[in-house]
Parts: structure tokens; C-alpha cells; sequence
């Protein structure tokens, strides 16, 4: 029966007629076929599978050459690896290194764009779990986009993640350039700091609501890196805390991480009027550390700020690396900002 249907679609010609007709045929398409099968034919992506740091299995093709990132550690990440060139977009809030202002923006990070991230035809976009909604992947994947999600808990799996990302990405030896730097640093760091009793602060991620950090973020090592640790031992990773709590524990040091030194200023001024503020010794006696927006991020500027905050936390141990005139701790302004001096 399949034999007699087949007949059916081929023309009943003698086939002396059928035999030319066939080569004239091959005459004129072979060189089409030879085109085709030549050098600059399309061939199918490669397609590497991964397990991303959420657990997921992501199909990535390679080579990646068109990035949108929807984080700004990412997009800092990606800049420290020299791919700045592969990102095509970012979100409103990636605003390191200057380069990444110039991108297409695609939104917040809670709730970028879709429309426009298909539009730049990503080969591969990065989130991460901290600030990125797990729906929002879901609707890219639906797409038929690739999404890569980071989730680093300490300052190692920031390292971490960035030579991962760095394999994926074809920048392996320059994310191990990168990160062995970064790790240098740090060990050279604990030992300075090694024997001396960490300072107790508060990091205050929100005002209004009072938020502070839990202990098992990245955030909460790094000011262990730093010569600290947090007065506030919560297993939530951004937990709501009290402030009568706060003003019984006293915390040595209020930190703060912000790029607008002026609304910071103006907004630890209104605090010291407010009840249960005021009771603060450390906004009392002007212990407060401004760092930059580096100390939130995840990214290898992370490393920048724990220096910094281990300079101001613990200036007798850096007293050598300071010229004589400036050893006073008179001389030092009680309110200090890590990443720009005096404020």
C-alpha cells in the first residue's frame, strides 16, 4: 500500500525524459548545495549543560558572545573578567564601571523587561538569588533564553562564582588572575587582623523598616573578614530587627553602604533625634562607617571594601602603613567613610 501512495507523487514520465530532466536538475542546484555545505554554512550551536549555583540545569551554547545580566554584581563581575564588551544589556541599577551605564537597560532587577531582553537577543542571561525572582527566570527560560543564576553565601563562594563564571564565559585564566589576587589579599589580610578581638557592629541595610543582615550571607562574612561581626545573629538573611533589641546589645559601630555620601549624611543626622537612636553609643560617640555600594555587591570590588573597613575597625593594626603625621587617632574623624576619607 505505502509503494502504490508513493507513486502516487511521482510524475509518470518515460524515462529517457525522467533521466534528463534529473541531471539538468543536479547541473543547476549543485552549486547551491556546494554553497551550503561550504565554510560559511550555520552550523548548530554547541551546547554546554551546567548546574547552576541555584541547583538548576541550564543548556548554554557556546561560544556565549551576547550577555544581558540582570544583577549589577554580575554585570561588575563580568567587567573585572573583560567581557564588557559581550554585555548588551543590564538593568537601571548597574552602574559599575561607568562603561555599564552605556548599555540597554532592561528594568529592575525584580522586574526587568522581557520584551526588551528578548529584543537584544541574549545568548545567555545572568541572575542572581539574592534580588532576582525565581518567576522572572522561568518567563526567560520560556523564551528559549538560557539563564545562569549565582547564589554566593561567603566571600570564598564570591570568589567561587566568579571562576565559574569565568569557565562558562571562556575567561578562565583571567577570572584565576582575578581571583588568586583577591585571595592573596584576603590571607594577607587575616593574618594582619590574626589575635585581635572582633569589633561588634550593626550593619544597617534599611532605616524604616530597621534591617539589618543574617549570619549565613555574604555580607555577614565579610564583616567577619573584616575584624567583625554583627550584633545581630539571625538565621534570615535580611531580618527585621528591633531596635529596643539593638539598643540593649550596643553595638560598637554603626555601618552603613551607600554611593550618596550627602543623603547618608543627612540621614544619620535625623536619626541621632529619634528615641531609641539616640540611646546609641556608637551614634552618640560618632562610630559610624560609611563604605560605598561595593560592600553590598558580591562582586570582586567586595574585597576593596573589607580592606577599608578593616582600616577603619582596626587602625592600630595598619598604624605602620600610615605616615607618622597621620597616626594620631586624634587626627582621625570620628565619622568615617572607608571609600572616600573623612566625611
Amino acid at each position: 500500500m505505502a509503494g502504490s501512495r508513493k507513486s502516487d507523487w511521482v510524475p509518470q514520465w518515460p524515462t529517457t525524459v525522467l533521466v534528463l530532466a534529473l541531471s539538468v536538475f543536479a547541473t543547476l542546484i549543485a552549486p547551491a548545495v556546494a554553497a551550503q555545505s561550504g565554510p560559511h554554512r550555520a552550523s548548530p550551536p554547541t551546547i554546554l549543560e551546567v548546574t547552576d549555583e541555584t541547583g538548576r540545569m541550564v543548556r548554554v551554547p557556546q561560544p556565549v558572545r551576547r550577555i544581558v545580566s540582570l544583577a549589577p554584581n554580575l554585570t561588575e563581575t563580568l567587567f573585572a573578567l573583560g567581557l564588557g564588551d559581550r554585555v548588551v544589556g543590564d538593568t537601571n541599577y548597574c552602574d559599575y564601571p561607568a562603561e555599564a551605564l552605556s548599555k540597554a537597560h532592561v528594568g529592575g532587577p525584580l522586574n526587568p523587561n522581557l520584551e526588551e531582553i528578548a529584543a537584544l537577543h541574549p545568548d545567555l542571561v545572568l541572575a542572581t538569588r539574592a534580588i532576582n525572582q525565581l518567576a522572572t527566570v522561568r518567563s526567560i527560560q520560556r523564551l528559549g533564553i538560557a539563564v545562569y543564576a549565582t547564589d554566593p553565601r561567603s566571600v570564598e563562594q564570591v570568589l567561587s562564582s566568579t571562576e565559574r563564571l569565568g569557565g562558562l564565559l571562556g575567561a578562565e585564566q583571567r577570572a584565576a588572575t582575578v581571583v588568586a589576587d583577591l585571595r592573596q589579599r584576603l590571607e594577607a589580610l587575616r593574618a594582619r587582623l590574626s589575635g585581635g578581638e572582633p569589633k561588634v557592629v550593626l550593619f544597617v541595610t534599611w532605616v524604616d523598616p530597621l534591617i539589618s543582615v543574617g549570619r549565613d550571607t555574604f555580607l555577614a562574612d565579610a564583616l567577619r573578614w573584616a575584624g567583625a561581626r554583627t550584633v545581630i545573629d539571625a538565621r534570615q538573611d535580611w531580618p527585621n530587627v528591633s531596635l529596643e533589641l539593638v539598643v540593649r546589645l550596643q553595638p560598637q559601630y554603626l555601618v552603613f553602604s551607600s554611593d550618596q555620601p550627602g543623603q547618608i549624611q543627612h540621614q544619620i543626622a535625623e536619626l541621632r533625634g529619634r528615641p531609641g537612636w539616640r540611646d546609641l553609643g556608637a551614634l552618640r560617640g560618632n562610630r559610624i562607617i560609611v563604605l560605598s555600594e561595593a560592600f553590598s555587591r558580591p562582586a570582586p570590588r567586595l574585597v576593596d571594601t573589607i580592606e577599608q573597613l578593616a582600616r577603619a575597625l582596626h587602625p592600630e593594626r595598619f598604624a605602620a602603613d600610615r605616615p607618622a603625621a597621620l597616626r594620631s587617632p586624634a587626627r582621625l574623624a570620628p565619622m568615617y567613610s572607608a571609600a572616600r576619607g573623612a566625611l
